[in-house]
């Protein structure tokens, strides 16, 4: 069964989601500038030529909000487990799988937003190399609860002119 969408005008929904979602990832992922979603979503008020988004536009992010979805939906961050594996290994790969969406996800959305944590609690656990500072099994467990709450987000949106 799929979930009827939510209409939203592409004007109204971008600011919410660039929250939760890098637009630099969304400008890479459709071959365009960095500023590209700016002087859309800003052409009345910039000298540029933009004309704002078109249809082909709102059917571009909608395909790439799905796709992203998608993958955070079904992305899980865990503690490696194993015999063999020191603290500093398991750290490595925690961040590692960590990294691979923070390219994608605002990660002080995650942290701060909803984990109610600092910059400087997260710097400290991101650090390769340090021992001093892991993450907890509940950390973890928000980290992906926020995944599928931000995946959830953006399948259920239907952007619009």
């Amino acid at each position: 069964m799929e979930t009827e969408k939510i209409k939203v005008p592409v004007k109204q929904a971008l600011p919410m989601i660039a929250e939760m979602v890098k637009l630099k990832y969304v400008t890479d992922a459709l071959g365009k500038s960095s500023g590209w979603i700016y002087h859309k979503l800003n052409h009345e008020k910039t000298t540029t030529t933009s004309k704002g988004f078109n249809q082909s536009d709102v059917n571009t992010l909608n395909e790439l909000f799905n796709q992203i979805g998608e993958k955070l939906v079904g992305t899980r961050i865990y503690i490696p487990s194993g015999e063999n594996k020191d603290s500093l290994t398991v750290r490595q790969e925690i961040i590692g799988q960590i990294q691979s969406v923070s390219d994608m996800v605002s990660m002080p959305y995650i942290y701060i937003g909803k984990m109610k944590k600092s910059t400087s609690w997260y710097l400290n656990r991101m650090r390769k190399n340090s021992t001093k500072a892991s993450f907890k099994q509940e950390d973890i467990n928000m980290i992906n609860l926020s995944l599928i709450e931000i995946g959830n987000k953006l399948l259920s949106i239907e952007l619009t002119l």
